[in-house]
């Protein structure tokens, strides 16, 4: 199924760890593994075993990505990190009803 929200986040800064950058959970944009996320027996697990990606970028750098996709920010450490700067935009895909 196609996704019916992708978003993009666009850096206008590099983003390194220190400043917290989100993590994605590939392949959880499915109804499957989002029951899993929901179901407290099984969400340790799914988070254990997840396929994560860190969004370490470059000024200019564009995440594209299903708005379903679990994906969550990271901490920021205060004397090494700083403010992230992040041009966030959502498109709503237009094959979906509702």
């Amino acid at each position: 199924a196609q996704s019916p929200l992708y978003v993009i986040f666009l850096a206008l800064q590099d983003v390194t760890k220190e400043m917290g950058p989100t993590t994605f959970l590939l392949g959880t944009q499915t109804l499957e593994e989002r029951s899993k996320f929901d179901d407290y027996n099984q969400k340790d697990e799914q988070l254990a075993n997840a396929n994560a990606r860190l969004a370490l970028l470059k000024k200019g750098d564009a995440v594209l990505f299903d708005a379903r996709t679990l994906h969550c920010g990271n901490a920021n450490d205060a004397e090494k990190g700083s403010t992230r700067a992040m041009f966030n935009f959502s498109f709503r895909n237009p094959a979906e009803i509702g």
